[in-house]
């Protein structure tokens, strides 16, 4: 019952998304909303680090991982984690979380999340960047590109798929 209310709250905010559609090569990026899976931190450390070195302005949001996960993890103050109070049992979230998300000024956002998490993918829904990339495939159509990853690559080996493909990018 709760899926079918995200669902339909995902749909409906992609049906009013009237985000413009530019793909971006690499040295065109100028900032980089990066949505990840909390677990996943080590590998964004090193993503965001190439994306840094290479003059990219970075944003960071997650949410918050449950007690069993990563709880040795530390993210810094500039790490956007969305914890459990400002989303309800569907998983949707509180206004002043999608007004704070709403108001981020990026170009590029770059999905990288390896779990589920409907909190994130109502964030995609209201995403307002040029370039959406994603590594991994819904129903609903929310990228403009995608890479998907494999699961014996690692996250880092996936980003750097990725480079190749914005690389090429005319």
């Amino acid at each position: 019952m709760f899926d079918f209310f995200a669902k339909k709250k995902i749909n409906s905010a992609l049906e009013r998304n009237t985000r413009t559609h530019i793909f971006h090569n690499l040295g065109d990026i100028k900032t980089v909303l990066i949505l990840f899976s909390y677990t996943d931190w080590n590998d964004i450390q090193q993503i965001i680090e190439d994306l840094k070195s290479k003059g990219k302005a970075v944003l960071l949001w997650t949410t918050q991982g449950h007690k069993t996960e990563g709880s040795q993890i530390k993210l810094p103050p500039e790490v956007r984690v969305i914890t459990h109070k400002d989303s309800s049992i569907w998983q949707g979230l509180s206004s002043d979380v999608l007004k704070e998300f709403t108001a981020l000024s990026y170009d590029t956002l770059l999905d990288l999340t390896t779990q589920k998490d409907k909190s994130l993918l109502y964030l995609l829904a209201h995403n307002s960047s040029e370039f959406c990339i994603g590594i991994k495939e819904y129903d609903v159509k929310i990228y403009d590109f995608i890479v998907l990853k494999e699961e014996n690559r690692s996250l880092t080996d996936t980003y750097n798929q990725i480079k190749i493909y914005l690389n090429n990018i005319r």
